[in-house]
């Protein structure tokens, strides 16, 4: 399996305004324009729709739908997916933030997948999707072997999901994550920049990075884990699901 970046976002900010669709869509735009979709789609699995441009990705945003639940319809909106398969293949999608029966908000969702490239300023994206839906939890990495040939293969982790929906998980350390809400609590700021360790206050939360740039993960891997190793020591003993490092 090839390296590649994932980006995965869970948000309890709303999502559903037009508004959101257009930074995120300007966000793909960045770079040169090389994440930008070549279809949308409300469903991952199926495209039918040429990307034609923001403007016309607006009837696709967060359109209603209606199912049927206990004999009453209720309405919901649908997810907005997209996917890009010349240079720089890619995949994206967005779940948006709502509301169960009981009045508890269900955080939404952002995810990009796209294959490697030195060409993309991976950060700054991340950054700006941080700016967008802001988030419960966030997470940048770049999985390159050591990870992919691991037996953690598939898991939460490399799929890019925390697990349940309103009680998320968080399954390791990617290159960089974002701690927001009742996760910024486990941040220890001032013992993580002393421990040479980049970290940013955003909003809510805190942006943490294991190391300076994310090509040391593909370029130095040993030098990643050590630092993440020393990064997760930081934090308390149980709130990450993966304990070890995998072997080299």
């Amino acid at each position: 399996m090839k390296p590649y970046i994932q980006i995965s976002i869970k948000t309890k900010s709303a999502t559903v305004g037009w508004g959101v669709g257009e930074k995120l869509i300007d966000s793909l735009s960045l770079n040169g324009g090389l994440l930008l979709p070549e279809q949308v789609s409300h469903n991952a699995d199926k495209f039918t729709e040429p990307f034609i441009g923001k403007a016309a990705s607006d009837g696709v945003w967060a359109s209603k739908a209606a199912i049927r639940v206990n004999g009453s319809l209720s309405d919901f909106y649908q997810d907005f997916a997209w996917r890009r398969k010349k240079a720089i293949k890619s995949s994206g999608s967005v779940v948006h933030t709502s509301q169960n029966v009981r009045g508890q908000i269900v955080p939404g969702s952002a995810r990009l997948n796209s294959a490697c490239s030195e060409q993309i300023d991976w950060y700054a994206l991340f950054s700006v999707w941080c700016e967008i839906f802001p988030p419960q939890l966030g997470m940048l990495h770049l999985f390159s072997e050591p990870e992919l040939g691991s037996h953690e293969k598939n898991n939460s982790f490399q799929i890019g999901s925390f697990n349940a929906a309103l009680k998320p998980d968080v399954p390791n350390i990617g290159w960089a994550m974002f701690y927001g809400d009742e996760f910024a609590r486990e941040v220890d700021s001032d013992k993580i920049a002393a421990s040479g360790f980049p970290i940013e206050k955003i909003g809510n939360g805190y942006l943490v990075r294991v190391t300076n740039s994310i090509q040391d993960v593909a370029s130095d891997f040993s030098l990643f884990s050590k630092r993440r190793a020393e990064l997760k020591s930081l934090f308390r003993e149980e709130f990450f699901l993966i304990k070890n490092e995998p072997s080299i």
